[in-house]
């Protein structure tokens, strides 16, 4: 493989690597608490842009509304990163069963 073939080979992986980047940039999911009473939203960037905690949490021990909004933020987190690896795996056309290191 030539210097140019080599150049040529790294400008596509630069550019699927930005187009990666978008992809990954409109990911938002949202997890959900066990008991479906707090959600937290994040993006691919993993920035929390929301959390909602019904009411039916009123007047529950505040250490109980932290293990839910805990459980929802790990659900969220846990869903953006298999988005991630999935974007990145179909974008880089990766064999199937093939695993990221991250």
């Amino acid at each position: 493989m030539g210097l140019m073939d080599k150049m040529k080979q790294a400008k596509d992986m630069y550019g699927n690597m930005k187009k990666i980047q978008e992809e990954v940039d409109k990911i938002q999911v949202t997890g959900f608490s066990k008991n479906n009473e707090v959600s937290v939203t994040v993006t691919g960037k993993h920035r929390i842009t929301d959390i909602k905690i019904t009411n039916k949490l009123n007047n529950i021990d505040l250490k109980v509304i932290e293990k839910h909004t805990l459980d929802a933020c790990n659900e969220a987190l846990s869903k953006v990163d298999k988005e991630i690896k999935s974007k990145m795996g179909s974008m880089m056309n990766l064999p199937g069963g093939f695993k990221l290191p991250f």
